[in-house]
Protein backbone atom coordinates (compact mmCIF):
# COMPACT_ATOMS: atom_id res chain seq x y z
CA UNK A 1 0.00 0.00 0.00
CA UNK A 2 1.19 3.24 -0.70
CA UNK A 3 2.46 5.03 2.52
CA UNK A 4 0.73 8.19 3.49
CA UNK A 5 1.09 9.14 6.93
CA UNK A 6 -1.61 11.37 8.76
CA UNK A 7 -0.14 13.61 10.01
CA UNK A 8 -2.41 14.20 12.78
CA UNK A 9 -1.96 10.52 13.85
CA UNK A 10 1.30 9.69 12.36
CA UNK A 11 -0.29 6.41 10.92
CA UNK A 12 -0.36 5.05 7.73
CA UNK A 13 -3.67 5.40 5.59
CA UNK A 14 -4.86 3.93 2.31
CA UNK A 15 -4.55 5.98 -0.73
CA UNK A 16 -7.50 6.22 -3.92
CA UNK A 17 -6.82 7.69 -7.34
CA UNK A 18 -10.19 7.95 -9.70
CA UNK A 19 -11.95 5.33 -7.62
CA UNK A 20 -9.46 2.81 -6.91
CA UNK A 21 -7.47 2.11 -4.23
CA UNK A 22 -3.99 1.82 -5.01
CA UNK A 23 -1.21 0.05 -4.46
CA UNK A 24 2.67 0.88 -4.20
CA UNK A 25 4.96 -0.02 -7.37
CA UNK A 26 7.51 -1.31 -4.47
CA UNK A 27 4.81 -3.30 -3.02
CA UNK A 28 2.46 -4.87 -6.47
CA UNK A 29 4.49 -5.02 -9.42
CA UNK A 30 2.69 -5.21 -12.72
CA UNK A 31 2.15 -8.10 -14.28
CA UNK A 32 1.24 -9.53 -10.64
CA UNK A 33 -2.29 -10.24 -11.56
CA UNK A 34 -1.38 -12.55 -14.48
CA UNK A 35 1.85 -13.89 -12.85
CA UNK A 36 -0.50 -15.17 -9.82
CA UNK A 37 -3.23 -16.15 -12.39
CA UNK A 38 -0.33 -18.41 -13.99
CA UNK A 39 0.79 -19.79 -10.87
CA UNK A 40 -3.17 -21.20 -9.71
CA UNK A 41 -3.01 -22.86 -13.32
CA UNK A 42 -0.07 -24.47 -12.61
CA UNK A 43 -1.15 -25.77 -8.66
CA UNK A 44 -4.71 -27.11 -10.48
CA UNK A 45 -2.84 -28.87 -12.91
CA UNK A 46 -0.68 -30.09 -9.86
CA UNK A 47 -3.44 -31.16 -7.79
CA UNK A 48 -5.33 -33.13 -9.47
CA UNK A 49 -2.16 -35.31 -10.55
CA UNK A 50 -1.11 -35.60 -6.47
CA UNK A 51 -4.29 -36.50 -4.23
CA UNK A 52 -3.42 -35.12 -1.01
CA UNK A 53 -4.19 -37.25 2.29
CA UNK A 54 -4.58 -34.87 5.15
CA UNK A 55 -5.60 -35.56 8.61
CA UNK A 56 -6.09 -32.12 9.86
CA UNK A 57 -10.05 -32.35 10.86
CA UNK A 58 -11.03 -32.61 14.18
CA UNK A 59 -14.37 -31.47 14.29
CA UNK A 60 -15.96 -30.52 18.18
CA UNK A 61 -19.52 -29.66 19.21
CA UNK A 62 -18.75 -25.60 19.43
CA UNK A 63 -20.04 -24.32 22.59
CA UNK A 64 -22.73 -21.48 22.29
CA UNK A 65 -20.78 -18.67 24.30
CA UNK A 66 -17.42 -18.55 25.81
CA UNK A 67 -15.93 -16.40 28.41
CA UNK A 68 -12.78 -17.44 28.25
CA UNK A 69 -10.72 -16.65 25.05
CA UNK A 70 -11.46 -19.40 22.58
CA UNK A 71 -10.65 -19.69 18.98
CA UNK A 72 -11.57 -22.62 16.71
CA UNK A 73 -10.49 -23.04 13.18
CA UNK A 74 -12.92 -23.70 10.67
CA UNK A 75 -10.37 -23.74 7.72
CA UNK A 76 -8.36 -20.84 5.56
CA UNK A 77 -9.09 -17.56 7.24
CA UNK A 78 -12.51 -18.16 9.07
CA UNK A 79 -11.84 -18.53 12.70
CA UNK A 80 -14.65 -18.59 15.57
CA UNK A 81 -13.57 -15.95 18.14
CA UNK A 82 -15.44 -16.65 21.21
CA UNK A 83 -14.64 -14.83 24.29
CA UNK A 84 -16.94 -12.70 27.12
CA UNK A 85 -20.11 -14.22 25.79
CA UNK A 86 -18.81 -12.49 22.32
CA UNK A 87 -18.84 -14.90 18.87
CA UNK A 88 -16.84 -13.62 16.23
CA UNK A 89 -16.53 -15.06 12.92
CA UNK A 90 -13.91 -13.83 10.50
CA UNK A 91 -13.82 -14.37 6.40
CA UNK A 92 -16.85 -17.24 6.23
CA UNK A 93 -16.46 -19.63 3.56
CA UNK A 94 -17.74 -23.11 3.98
CA UNK A 95 -17.57 -24.38 0.37
CA UNK A 96 -15.68 -24.24 -2.11
CA UNK A 97 -12.97 -21.53 -3.53
CA UNK A 98 -14.27 -22.12 -7.40
CA UNK A 99 -14.93 -24.33 -9.51
CA UNK A 100 -11.35 -24.71 -9.89
CA UNK A 101 -10.61 -24.53 -6.21
CA UNK A 102 -12.12 -27.13 -4.37
CA UNK A 103 -11.76 -27.91 -0.42
CA UNK A 104 -8.76 -29.57 0.18
CA UNK A 105 -10.59 -30.16 3.95
CA UNK A 106 -14.40 -30.01 5.09
CA UNK A 107 -14.62 -27.35 7.28
CA UNK A 108 -13.95 -27.96 10.95
CA UNK A 109 -18.24 -26.54 11.94
CA UNK A 110 -20.08 -26.84 9.84
CA UNK A 111 -22.30 -23.96 8.98
CA UNK A 112 -25.41 -25.32 10.29
CA UNK A 113 -23.74 -26.31 13.38
CA UNK A 114 -21.70 -22.60 14.47
CA UNK A 115 -23.54 -21.01 17.42
CA UNK A 116 -25.17 -17.62 17.47
CA UNK A 117 -22.97 -15.20 15.90
CA UNK A 118 -22.56 -11.19 16.87
CA UNK A 119 -20.56 -9.97 14.26
CA UNK A 120 -18.43 -11.03 10.83
CA UNK A 121 -15.61 -9.28 10.11
CA UNK A 122 -14.49 -9.30 6.24
CA UNK A 123 -10.80 -8.29 4.99
CA UNK A 124 -11.21 -8.06 1.88
CA UNK A 125 -13.93 -9.42 -0.91
CA UNK A 126 -11.88 -11.92 -2.29
CA UNK A 127 -14.10 -15.11 -2.82
CA UNK A 128 -12.30 -17.23 -0.71
CA UNK A 129 -12.99 -15.06 1.94
CA UNK A 130 -16.09 -13.34 1.86
CA UNK A 131 -18.86 -16.37 0.65
CA UNK A 132 -22.26 -15.08 -1.06
CA UNK A 133 -23.88 -18.35 0.06
CA UNK A 134 -22.34 -18.42 4.17
CA UNK A 135 -23.11 -14.49 4.15
CA UNK A 136 -26.61 -14.51 3.01
CA UNK A 137 -26.96 -17.95 5.66
CA UNK A 138 -25.82 -16.01 8.59
CA UNK A 139 -27.59 -13.10 7.96
CA UNK A 140 -31.14 -15.10 7.99
CA UNK A 141 -30.01 -17.11 10.79
CA UNK A 142 -28.55 -14.36 13.11
CA UNK A 143 -31.32 -11.47 12.94
CA UNK A 144 -28.96 -9.51 15.04
CA UNK A 145 -25.97 -10.18 13.47
CA UNK A 146 -23.49 -7.63 12.16
CA UNK A 147 -21.27 -6.98 9.28
CA UNK A 148 -17.74 -5.10 9.31
CA UNK A 149 -16.34 -4.68 6.01
CA UNK A 150 -14.17 -2.48 4.42
CA UNK A 151 -14.77 0.55 3.06
CA UNK A 152 -16.33 -0.20 -1.09
CA UNK A 153 -18.33 -3.61 0.09
CA UNK A 154 -21.51 -2.50 1.92
CA UNK A 155 -22.82 -1.88 -1.41
CA UNK A 156 -22.92 -5.53 -2.17
CA UNK A 157 -24.26 -6.57 1.10
CA UNK A 158 -27.34 -3.95 0.31
CA UNK A 159 -28.22 -6.04 -2.80
CA UNK A 160 -28.62 -9.10 -1.08
CA UNK A 161 -30.78 -7.66 1.45
CA UNK A 162 -28.51 -7.19 4.30
CA UNK A 163 -28.94 -3.93 6.30
CA UNK A 164 -26.54 -4.42 9.09
CA UNK A 165 -23.37 -3.82 7.51
CA UNK A 166 -21.23 -0.76 8.54
CA UNK A 167 -17.99 0.09 6.36
CA UNK A 168 -14.83 1.14 7.58
CA UNK A 169 -11.54 2.87 6.68
CA UNK A 170 -8.16 2.26 8.25
CA UNK A 171 -8.07 2.64 12.11
CA UNK A 172 -11.76 2.93 12.08
CA UNK A 173 -13.79 0.90 15.04
CA UNK A 174 -16.74 -0.74 15.98
CA UNK A 175 -18.40 -1.59 19.36
CA UNK A 176 -20.47 -4.76 19.28
CA UNK A 177 -22.62 -5.88 22.49
CA UNK A 178 -21.60 -3.21 24.65
CA UNK A 179 -18.46 -5.55 24.65
CA UNK A 180 -16.18 -6.18 22.03
CA UNK A 181 -14.57 -2.91 19.96
CA UNK A 182 -13.51 -4.31 16.30
CA UNK A 183 -11.02 -1.59 14.53
CA UNK A 184 -10.12 -2.27 11.04
CA UNK A 185 -6.30 -1.82 10.38
CA UNK A 186 -3.62 -1.50 7.04
CA UNK A 187 -2.50 -4.52 5.23
CA UNK A 188 -0.96 -5.25 1.86
CA UNK A 189 -3.33 -6.88 -0.42
CA UNK A 190 -5.62 -6.17 -3.35
CA UNK A 191 -9.42 -6.75 -4.11
CA UNK A 192 -11.53 -7.65 -6.98
CA UNK A 193 -14.66 -9.83 -7.83
CA UNK A 194 -15.42 -9.00 -11.24
CA UNK A 195 -14.03 -7.85 -13.93
CA UNK A 196 -13.40 -4.29 -13.85
CA UNK A 197 -14.03 -3.65 -10.03
CA UNK A 198 -10.05 -4.11 -8.93
CA UNK A 199 -9.01 -2.55 -5.66
CA UNK A 200 -13.02 -0.16 -5.68
CA UNK A 201 -13.10 -1.57 -2.04
CA UNK A 202 -10.27 -1.85 1.01
CA UNK A 203 -8.49 -4.68 2.20
CA UNK A 204 -7.48 -4.72 5.50
CA UNK A 205 -7.06 -6.80 9.06
CA UNK A 206 -8.47 -6.52 12.51
CA UNK A 207 -8.18 -5.97 15.82
CA UNK A 208 -10.86 -6.93 18.29
CA UNK A 209 -10.65 -5.96 21.86
CA UNK A 210 -12.57 -7.23 24.74
CA UNK A 211 -12.30 -8.39 28.29
CA UNK A 212 -8.88 -7.30 28.75
CA UNK A 213 -8.27 -9.56 25.57
CA UNK A 214 -6.34 -7.99 22.41
CA UNK A 215 -6.72 -10.81 19.63
CA UNK A 216 -5.22 -9.41 15.96
CA UNK A 217 -6.61 -11.28 13.00
CA UNK A 218 -4.18 -10.26 10.09
CA UNK A 219 -6.31 -11.52 7.14
CA UNK A 220 -4.32 -11.83 3.70
CA UNK A 221 -1.35 -9.98 3.55
CA UNK A 222 1.98 -9.20 2.05
CA UNK A 223 4.76 -9.02 4.47
CA UNK A 224 5.01 -4.90 5.70
CA UNK A 225 6.01 -2.28 8.14
CA UNK A 226 2.33 -2.10 9.14
CA UNK A 227 3.02 -4.83 11.54
CA UNK A 228 5.39 -1.86 13.30
CA UNK A 229 3.03 0.25 13.44
CA UNK A 230 -0.17 -1.61 14.37
CA UNK A 231 2.53 -2.89 17.03
CA UNK A 232 3.07 1.25 17.91
CA UNK A 233 -0.72 1.53 18.43
CA UNK A 234 -1.09 -1.93 20.42
CA UNK A 235 1.66 -2.58 22.33
CA UNK A 236 -0.32 -5.96 24.38
CA UNK A 237 -1.46 -8.36 21.93
CA UNK A 238 -2.71 -11.45 23.42
CA UNK A 239 -3.01 -13.08 20.18
CA UNK A 240 -1.90 -12.62 17.08
CA UNK A 241 -4.03 -14.88 14.03
CA UNK A 242 -1.56 -14.46 10.82
CA UNK A 243 -2.05 -16.15 7.28
CA UNK A 244 1.19 -18.22 6.24
CA UNK A 245 0.89 -19.21 2.74
CA UNK A 246 0.36 -19.44 -0.72
CA UNK A 247 4.35 -19.76 -0.59
CA UNK A 248 5.37 -20.30 -4.32
CA UNK A 249 5.83 -19.27 -6.74
CA UNK A 250 7.78 -16.31 -4.52
CA UNK A 251 8.10 -13.74 -7.15
CA UNK A 252 4.58 -12.91 -7.41
CA UNK A 253 3.25 -14.56 -3.93
CA UNK A 254 5.97 -12.18 -1.94
CA UNK A 255 3.70 -8.97 -3.09
CA UNK A 256 0.42 -9.99 -1.69
CA UNK A 257 1.31 -13.21 0.75
CA UNK A 258 3.03 -13.73 3.55
CA UNK A 259 5.44 -17.17 3.79
CA UNK A 260 5.24 -18.97 7.00
CA UNK A 261 9.04 -17.16 7.89
CA UNK A 262 7.66 -13.89 6.94
CA UNK A 263 4.95 -14.89 8.84
CA UNK A 264 6.99 -15.36 12.25
CA UNK A 265 8.49 -12.17 11.16
CA UNK A 266 4.99 -10.03 11.65
CA UNK A 267 4.44 -12.13 14.65
CA UNK A 268 7.81 -11.19 16.09
CA UNK A 269 7.34 -7.32 14.99
CA UNK A 270 3.45 -7.37 16.71
CA UNK A 271 5.02 -8.37 20.03
CA UNK A 272 2.28 -10.78 20.30
CA UNK A 273 1.84 -13.62 22.95
CA UNK A 274 0.35 -16.59 21.07
CA UNK A 275 0.56 -17.08 17.36
CA UNK A 276 -2.23 -19.39 15.85
CA UNK A 277 -1.60 -20.10 11.49
CA UNK A 278 -4.45 -19.69 9.27
CA UNK A 279 -4.69 -19.79 5.22
CA UNK A 280 -3.25 -22.94 4.71
CA UNK A 281 -4.13 -26.28 4.24
CA UNK A 282 -7.99 -25.64 2.86
CA UNK A 283 -7.03 -24.65 -0.58
CA UNK A 284 -4.39 -25.39 -3.45
CA UNK A 285 -3.66 -21.80 -4.57
CA UNK A 286 0.33 -22.12 -4.66
CA UNK A 287 2.90 -24.87 -6.21
CA UNK A 288 3.58 -25.84 -2.80
CA UNK A 289 1.74 -29.04 -1.30
CA UNK A 290 -0.97 -28.77 1.17
CA UNK A 291 0.76 -28.84 3.77
CA UNK A 292 4.02 -27.47 3.15
CA UNK A 293 3.07 -24.34 4.58
CA UNK A 294 2.75 -25.73 8.11
CA UNK A 295 6.03 -27.59 7.79
CA UNK A 296 7.75 -24.50 7.02
CA UNK A 297 6.70 -22.64 9.75
CA UNK A 298 7.38 -25.42 12.17
CA UNK A 299 10.96 -25.62 11.29
CA UNK A 300 11.46 -22.03 11.03
CA UNK A 301 10.05 -21.38 14.24
CA UNK A 302 12.63 -24.44 15.76
CA UNK A 303 15.55 -22.86 13.71
CA UNK A 304 14.86 -19.33 15.34
CA UNK A 305 14.59 -20.82 18.87
CA UNK A 306 11.24 -19.31 19.26
CA UNK A 307 9.13 -20.68 22.53
CA UNK A 308 7.22 -23.45 21.52
CA UNK A 309 3.89 -22.53 23.35
CA UNK A 310 3.36 -19.48 21.86
CA UNK A 311 2.90 -21.45 18.56
CA UNK A 312 -0.49 -22.89 18.60
CA UNK A 313 -1.89 -25.35 15.68
CA UNK A 314 -5.06 -26.31 16.17
CA UNK A 315 -6.42 -28.93 13.68
CA UNK A 316 -9.99 -27.56 11.39
CA UNK A 317 -12.57 -28.29 14.09
CA UNK A 318 -10.68 -28.29 17.33
CA UNK A 319 -11.09 -25.48 19.57
CA UNK A 320 -7.78 -23.66 21.49
CA UNK A 321 -8.30 -22.54 24.69
CA UNK A 322 -5.63 -19.23 25.41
Amino acid sequence: MIKIMDNKNNRYVPAKKDGRFECSVHEVKEGFFWATALSLVKSTIKRFRVREQVDWLVPEKPVERSQELAVTWIGHSTVLIQVDGVNILTDPIFGAASVLFPRVIKPGIMLEQLPLIDVVLISHNHYDHMEASAITYLAKKNPSIKFLVPQGDKAWFLKRGIRNVFECLWWEGHTIANKATCTFLPAIHWTQRRLRDRNKSLWGSWMIEVAGKTVYFGGDTAFGEHFNTIAKEYPSIDLAILPISPCEPRESMKHAHMDPLEAIQAFVSLGAHQFIPIHWGTFRFGNESAHSAIDRLVHGWCKNQLDEAKLVIPKAGKKASL
